[in-house]
């Protein structure tokens, strides 16, 4: 019988399949995460912060290690406990990171199950101000932002509650609360709260804690907050610490009648198109006769229609904003100072986007809690990476752009004797540039002596005869102070 002739595809050559026992990843540039790690002295550092979780099975992974695994993986994309199987499938991801076995899903399940809220707090205070240590200072202060966000649950979890949930009303959720350095985008606090909690609920011992981390020499300028942290007793407290503040107003009625009713047609004055500035003292009824700046803002829709603000039926025309503040700047150069403020939604963006902190979700609060802060510290370390080894531009892109085009690097390894090489899948003229970045962060390091670089296929050679390294801001101490 004549065999059937197959036909082929004209877009394809003959493809050949086969197989390697060579070990093969696709995110081979994280060895520069890895000596990045190693140059800050993370791994010392997370030996002392989990002294307290040491384990004594013959075939355990140590905490530490187990730590390092939840930072890597994070780092790399894991949207879910499940997702760290595939880097610990990953033989030569380990060989990279210095780790002999990546810990599983349920390792980092039972290591976040090991906390409680002391040790939450211990241990998430030491490595948030170890990550903020090398902050550098700025001569006014830094302008701390205040904000909340909501997670979304989808289970019984301890905290996951229904309360205010703008993208679906109804669902359990949790609350939690961040604080954010706004010049040197950094998470200086996070905490998480059930998700029934108000806004300003717990506002002010929130702040207590942040300002514990600051490192020496940093001090806050200014504090920034929505709406949502309108209230008495965290104004008080700002003023007990002369902390300057811009806080957003409710626009209650009584705040309607003792501050926009008040002002005069005469006492806005005309800043740019469309928009109009005023200020006065006013005391509210609960403030015991202590007076405060309010500073008012109106735009006029007919001239810009996206104008945010709130509008109002008893005057029609405009939104408003009005803000309670400490500053003794102009009403016009107040409001542009608050618009900043907008950048801390892109900060949540990349917490809960980025590095998907948003679905890491435990039973236990305290557990989800933990994952949730250890996260903000990878946040901060990765932050501190990209400003530190990567190229001044790379400062305004978010970190998924770090593991997309920097982390995501095709290699393979293979054994030559003694020696191990590890062949990068890399265009050739980005290849010094990643050498250089290499170069710099292995200096003065162990592992530099045992580095060899070959830029083509001739034979390797030390980095240091190739390139001359970059100069890097040498990590300073990580004593913390309140200021």
């Amino acid at each position: 019988m004549k065999e059937a002739r197959r036909e082929r595809s004209p877009l394809y050559p003959k493809i050949l399949f086969g197989f390697t026992a060579h070990p093969i990843t696709v995110w081979a540039g994280v060895i520069l995460l890895r000596l990045y790690f190693e140059w800050i002295k993370l791994r010392e550092e997370l030996s002392k912060a989990l002294v307290g979780f040491a384990k004594h099975s013959n075939n355990q992974i140590s905490s530490v290690e187990v730590m390092l695994s939840w930072f890597y993986g994070l780092a790399l994309g894991a949207e879910r406990f499940e997702h760290f199987s595939r880097y610990r499938r990953d033989r030569l991801l380990g060989e990279l990171l210095g780790i002999e076995r990546f810990g599983s899903p349920d390792t980092l399940r039972r290591l976040f199950l090991r906390f409680g809220y002391r040790e939450v707090t211990e241990v998430s205070e030491r490595l948030m101000g170890f990550s903020l240590a090398r902050v550098r200072p700025i001569l006014l202060g830094h302008t701390l932002d205040l904000d909340s966000t909501v997670l979304c649950r989808y289970g019984e979890q301890e905290g996951s509650l229904k309360g205010y949930n703008p993208k679906k009303p109804g669902r359990p959720s949790h609350h939690p609360l961040v604080a954010f350095l706004a010049e040197r985008r950094r998470l200086l606090w996070a905490t998480l709260r059930s998700g029934n909690s108000g806004s300003a609920n717990g506002s002010v011992e929130f702040l207590k804690q942040a300002l514990t981390v600051l490192a020496v020499g940093n001090r806050i300028g200014l504090v920034r907050a929505d709406s949502g942290f309108f209230e008495k007793r965290l104004l008080e407290y700002l003023e007990s610490r002369e902390l300057p503040y811009i806080i957003v107003a409710r626009l209650t009625a009584v705040v309607r009648k003792l501050v926009l009713h008040r002002l005069p047609s005469s006492a806005w004055r005309a800043v740019a198109r469309g928009v109009e500035v005023a200020d006065l003292e006013v005391s509210l009824p609960n403030w015991k006769a202590k007076k405060r700046r309010f500073v008012c803002l109106r735009q006029e829709i007919s001239e810009r229609p996206q104008a945010s603000g709130r509008r109002l039926i008893d005057c029609p025309g405009y939104t408003y904003r009005v803000m309670v503040a400490s500053v003794p700047y102009a009403a016009e150069i107040v409001t542009r100072m608050y618009a900043g403020r907008a950048d801390s939604e892109n900060r949540i963006k990349e917490l809960k986007e980025d590095l998907s902190l948003d679905t890491f979700c435990l039973k236990s609060f305290d557990a989800t809690d933990a994952a949730f802060r250890m996260g903000g510290v990878l946040y901060n370390l990765l932050a501190e990476f990209r400003e530190t080894v990567l190229p001044r531009s790379w400062f305004e892109r978010r970190l998924r752009a770090v593991r997309d085009l920097v982390f995501l690097v095709g290699a393979d390894l293979i054994s030559q004797g003694r020696r191990v090489q590890i062949r990068f899948a890399m265009p050739e003229p980005d290849r010094p540039e990643f050498l250089r970045r290499l170069r710099t962060i292995s200096e003065g390091l162990p592992i530099a002596a045992q580095l060899e670089w070959s830029l083509s296929d001739q034979t390797p050679t030390h980095p240091d005869k190739i390139i001359t390294p970059i100069p890097l801001i040498t990590p300073i101490s990580t004593a913390n102070h309140s200021p």
